[in-house]
Parts: C-alpha cells; structure tokens; sequence
C-alpha cells in the first residue's frame, strides 16, 4: 500500500531506498566541505559577517545531515553507504586521516605555532584512534 501525504504525494509501496538516501545526505555532506571552505576564503568588505554567517551555515548543515541520516537509519532498519569509504573498521578512515597529517605534516611549513596546532589534530586523533580501537 502506497503512503501518500498532502505534501509529498505517494511513495510507491512506502520502500525507502537506501542507496538514494546515501547519495542525498553524501551531497549534504559535501555541501558541508564547501561551505567550510568558502568560509575559510572570506576576505574583503563584509567577510567578517560571511564568514560568521558561512561559519554557522556549515555547521548547521553538518548536524542537519547528520540528524537526518540516523534518523533515516533508524525509521527504515537499514545502514546508508558512501562510496570511497572504508567502514571495515571502525577506526579505519580515522587512522588514513592520521596518516596522511602525519606523513605531510611539513606541506604547512616549519612554524613551530602551526606545527603546535598540527600536533594537537593529531593529539586529538590519537584520542579516538584508542576509543575506536580499544574501547569500540
């Protein structure tokens, strides 16, 4: 039997497919990157207000997608798959971020601040790395 609403006519026999819904929240997501990204641009009249604005837009966006697929998820009984990524493990694509900081650390130069702060990423994934693969 087809669910229908006033707004959002029929779904034919009420089947969510997951491989849609995987490839609309992998659009939010990606929305979420260049978002962040133009607001990291900002510059000029009136960037200090798109850059705060572009700031919460990302993030909003980020939770939104987030809310929305665990929702999805949980509503339809079924897990969602994004190309490209590896869930073999729970740490797996945290451990592939790890290494790729660490291994091109110097590509943001030799300032002892900002290698400082590329530690403390670092620090911070090391963290979960021991959570996700000791803890999970």
């Amino acid at each position: 039997m087809a669910k229908g609403t006033l707004l959002y006519s029929s779904m034919a026999d009420d089947v969510a497919d997951p491989g849609q819904a995987s490839r609309f929240v992998a659009r939010i997501l990606d929305a979420v990157t260049a978002i962040h990204k133009v607001h990291l641009m900002t510059t000029g009249p009136g960037s200090f207000a798109a850059h705060e604005a572009l700031g919460e837009a990302y993030d909003d966006l980020q939770e939104g997608a987030d809310n929305l697929a665990e929702s999805f998820m949980g509503c339809n009984e079924t897990a969602l798959a994004f190309q490209g990524v590896d869930a073999s493990r729970y740490s797996a694509e945290v451990r592939a971020i790890y290494e790729f900081i660490e291994e091109n650390r110097a590509m943001m130069g030799n300032e002892s601040h900002i290698q400082n702060l590329v530690d403390d990423v670092l620090d911070k994934l090391a963290r979960q790395l021991f959570k996700l693969d000791r803890l999970a």
